[in-house]
């Protein structure tokens, strides 16, 4: 083989070396695309599940506030009726008192007694009240604690699995892309 022919093999193989490398590059380029498309896909509908997720938990969050708030509101109306009911009592046995008082002048002694006696329940009344009443609030206030708490846990649940699935689609992405390379190699070498 002269010269000539070996620079004339060498083009016509460096030619259909070119056509080659432009058809894989035109094959690879729509597969790119492709994986594109289908990732920009997941990743939007990834998008639009969580916004629908938040949106799901905002709303159920907003419930839950107007719920305890009616509780709470209702617990307040109660507790004023239960006062007023509280202070009506207590003006009707403030009349009574005075009664008894004009009929049994006589036996003062006896009076005395009945009255510290009566004292005695009201002020254990008074503070069996208040101690329920602190037993409410304290109720109250740890059942508000606790739902913040688990609303953090819930939140942080919510973060740590979303993380989680990101990480996965990120991983299935790209281990697909790199399935995809392999095969349009094993392809080419054929």
């Amino acid at each position: 083989m002269n010269f000539y022919e070996i620079l004339t093999l060498g083009g016509v193989m460096a030619t259909i070396l070119g056509a080659f490398l432009t058809l894989y590059a035109i094959i690879n380029n729509r597969t790119l695309k492709a994986e594109a498309r289908n990732t920009n896909e997941l990743i939007n509908q990834f998008r639009r599940e969580h916004n629908e997720t938040i949106n799901e938990f905002r709303r159920e969050h907003r419930e839950l506030i107007q719920k305890m708030s009616q509780s709470l509101e209702d617990f307040r109306r109660e507790h004023r009726e239960m006062m007023q009911k509280m202070n009506q009592s207590l003006e009707e046995f403030r009349k009574e008192h005075r009664e008894t008082i004009q009929k049994m002048s006589q036996s003062l002694e006896d009076f005395r007694r009945e009255h510290h006696e009566m004292m005695q329940k009201m002020t254990q009344s008074l503070e069996e009240f208040r101690r329920e009443h602190r037993e409410t609030m304290q109720t109250m206030m740890q059942a508000l604690e606790e739902f913040r708490r688990e609303h953090n846990e819930r939140m942080d649940e919510f973060r740590r699995s979303h993380e989680e699935t990101i990480r996965y689609i990120a991983n299935l992405i790209v281990t697909d892309g790199e399935r995809t390379r392999q095969e349009i190699r094993k392809k080419a070498r054929r």
